[in-house]
């Protein structure tokens, strides 16, 4: 008589919760040998100003002395990084601990559409370890003492909140929904007030979700719930409020940034829409031609023009040599130096009023015709779509799609030595609470790693091999269940089984959208190639979709497995 298949135990809801315990711990055991990296002088706009910022804070003085820097990025990392001071905790440990709850959570926010679909703890086990050990997460560029060490994590709650309230209202009309709107609030808040690009990301789905979950409370007759559907953009508010309240109070102006919103993104959306002489120039906003024609017109910006024009130092930090101009990326920022060295950024109303003043004269000179224009009105640091970006932007959005899927440049360690003096080393080592990769290999510039380090990075760049080789399988897997399903969703006719289908798909667009928008500022601004750091936060959004994808769309041979 042939022998029966032994299944798999079913897995307890006690041997859960220890099992994400043990891996949570394995999880931070091997990233505990990981080491910051840091560049003191060379990180002025990115690690230098957040790790400036928070000090201050430390100090009970905000952000610090105001300039052309102080409010040019959204701060909730500087906050974050002056709580991990305050309470002892060290800086990168931490940051894997945060991912590690997100990806519970994330867990967690699927688990009643798992058991429907006649799932146990081992599947909800696989979303979480899944997650928990995206390579993406650990990977270099996370070392870095800047806001993309948790940006992934706070995406990743603000997507689980949203999710893990419409699964139980689709599943358990009864249950609590509320500490999902909570959590999806935390995540959006601190992500919106993390990155200035967030709102792009994040509101899309959060609207979408929220008028989802209005239109099951009200079809389930609970009318009273529907308040609670605010909580999140209520701590969106709150969180924004508090952050240009506190702007105010130390600056004088009530803003997040006095860059990606308000009069500098109106002079520079002024800027943007002068047509250049010479015609589109790929990378380059603002053209030497056109900047000719803005100091012969503009009086506000000629005290500029030398420094821009002519100052060997800020030619050097901000002016690409083989365009022999700014890319719009550089631009922005060595214009703000410019008007810093020019005084403009003594106080910060007084910038405030400056570029107004230059954008109020360029749209009207745009607008009588004294300068050529090519475009209306805007407000904004990022140039004008243009009809040339199209299919480069495509093509970018096609490599990073694929750059994530197969976990490029996700290595566990820097192969740069951190760069600064003993004295750098010392503060920041006892500010963040963790070890630089200061220490050289004798007779080399390369980091020095011990061979327990050696030993923990080998076994995260496994566990990235094969990531790399099972996420572009399972995705498609779970790609092509989703479109086989299809039929089966719509006859059902139940608008549950549409909605859970259609959030998935919600997801994946997420990722999508990430990819397209990371491709324009390549292919409009930045000019550095696909970056791992800046679609950190499409990994998750594909692994949650092959993950629940999978379990989901495909019948187990054992419900109670």
């Amino acid at each position: 008589m042939p022998t029966a298949k032994k299944s798999i135990p079913a897995l307890s809801a006690r041997g859960f919760w220890l099992c994400v315990a043990g891996l949570a711990a394995v999880k931070l055991a091997l990233t505990s040998f990981q080491t910051a990296y840091i560049w003191v002088g060379g990180a002025p706009l990115d690690d230098e100003l957040m790790f400036r910022a928070a000090n201050a804070i430390s100090a009970g003085d905000w952000l610090g002395a105001y300039d052309y820097l102080t409010l040019s990025k959204s701060m909730f990392f500087a906050v974050w990084l002056a709580l991990l001071n305050a309470l002892h905790l060290p800086y990168l440990v931490t940051g894997q601990a945060l991912w590690c709850a997100a990806a519970l959570l994330a867990s967690q926010a699927f688990w009643p559409w798992l058991q429907k679909a006649g799932r146990g703890n081992w599947a909800r086990l696989t979303v979480f370890a899944a997650l928990a050990f995206n390579p993406a997460v650990s990977a270099a560029y996370s070392l870095r003492v800047y806001r993309d060490n948790i940006f992934p994590a706070l995406c990743l709650v603000c997507f689980a909140g949203f999710c893990g309230a419409v699964v139980r209202a689709v599943f358990a009309p009864d249950a609590r929904r509320w500490p999902w709107l909570l959590a999806a609030g935390a995540g959006l808040a601190a992500g919106y007030l993390n990155r200035e690009d967030a709102g792009l990301f994040l509101l899309p789905f959060a609207v979408l979700a929220t008028a989802v979950l209005a239109w099951l409370t009200l079809r389930q007759r609970r009318p009273a719930r529907l308040g609670a559907l605010a909580w999140p953009f209520a701590l969106l508010a709150a969180g924004v409020l508090v952050f240009c309240g506190l702007n105010w109070q130390h600056y004088g102006v009530f803003a997040l940034s006095d860059f990606s919103s308000g009069s500098f993104a109106d002079a520079m959306g002024a800027m943007y829409r002068v047509a250049a002489p010479e015609g589109y120039t790929p990378l380059v906003g603002v053209t030497k031609e056109t900047r000719q024609l803005l100091y012969d017109n503009v009086p506000e910006l000629e005290p500029l023009e030398y420094w821009l024009e002519e100052d060997a130092q800020l030619q050097n930090d901000f002016r690409d040599p083989e365009l022999d101009d700014y890319r719009v990326g550089s631009f922005y920022w060595a214009i703000r130096r410019a008007a810093q060295y020019a005084g403009v950024y003594d106080t910060a109303a007084g910038a405030e009023s400056y570029w107004q003043a230059v954008a109020d004269r360029i749209n009207a000179l745009c607008d009588d015709g004294t300068l050529p224009s090519w475009t209306g009105r805007r407000s904004s640091t990022t140039p004008p779509i243009r009809a040339e970006h199209v299919l480069p932007v495509l093509a970018e959005s096609a490599k990073g799609a694929l750059w994530a899927l197969t976990f490029q440049d996700c290595a566990p360690c820097e192969t740069l030595r951190s760069i600064g003096t003993e004295e750098d080393f010392a503060a920041w080592t006892a500010y963040l609470h963790c070890q630089v990769n200061g220490a050289a290999e004798a007779g080399k510039d390369t980091p020095y790693y011990s061979p327990y380090q050696k030993l923990a990075f080998g076994i995260l760049q496994g566990v990235r091999y094969l990531y790399a080789a099972l996420l572009p399988l399972t995705f498609v897997y779970a790609l092509y269940l989703n479109l086989k399903n299809i039929p089966a969703v719509f006859k059902s006719r139940r608008a549950e089984a549409i909605l859970l289908w259609a959030m998935l798909w919600a997801l994946l667009f997420m990722a999508t959208l990430r990819c397209a928008m990371i491709a324009f500022v390549e292919v409009s601004s930045f000019g550095i190639g696909t970056s791992t750091m800046y679609l950190a936060t499409v990994h998750p959004l594909l692994i949650l979709f092959a993950a629940v994808g999978i379990l989901t769309g495909r019948r187990p041979r054992h419900a109670n497995a």
